[in-house]
């Protein structure tokens, strides 16, 4: 009973990463294969080599998967977009004066409040480039924000962590769904 739940996962796991119209055929081929070893040895010895068989091919059906999925792609306009947003957040901090003595940080909510529809912008372009840039970049922007504010040192006002927390994100979320609103328009016309 152990082999045959063991077998379902592995073909299940085999039929995910298969592409669609390839599935069936390497499924079938390996179960018959299967079936046949298990007559002439043992299930026992059927099911090592059917699993052998899975994994030397997960590695390379997923690196297919991946590749027809452009994530990659998506990825990188994604770092492109965070790094274009790091250029605009260094030159919005410099053009928007800090009236604070040098060397002290003080939050300037002016520039959370510049920052957001340049992120808009930002992400509305990488959606244009990729359709899921915005929403990597979103994360992205969540995930550097949140190690910010707990990975680091820096005492910072708690409306300015919650301001970046929520604006980075939400912006970039915005202007990929601004970018979708847009495409959906012009296929209906």
């Amino acid at each position: 009973m152990m082999h045959q739940g063991t077998l379902l996962l592995a073909t299940w796991i085999l039929s995910r990463l298969a592409p669609e119209a390839e599935r069936e055929p390497i499924v079938g081929d390996l179960m018959e294969e299967y079936a046949l070893r298990a007559r002439a040895s043992s299930a026992s010895a059927a099911l090592k080599w059917y699993l052998q068989q899975v994994y030397a091919s997960a590695p390379s059906l997923l690196w297919d998967r991946l590749r027809r999925a452009a994530v990659f792609s998506t990825i990188g306009v994604a770092l492109l977009a965070y790094i274009v947003l790091g250029v605009v957040d260094f030159a919005v901090k410099w053009f928007i004066p800090n009236w604070t003595p040098e060397g002290t940080f003080a939050p300037n909510p002016l520039g959370l409040i510049v920052m957001f529809p340049m992120i808009v912008l930002i992400g509305y372009f990488a959606a244009r480039f990729r359709p899921g840039a915005a929403t990597l970049l979103g994360l992205i922007c969540l995930g550097v924000v949140t190690w910010m504010m707990w990975g680091t040192n820096e005492i910072m006002p708690l409306w300015f962590q919650l301001g970046y927390f929520v604006v980075g994100p939400v912006a970039a979320f915005v202007g990929g769904a601004l970018r979708s609103l847009q495409k959906g328009r012009s296929v209906r016309r």
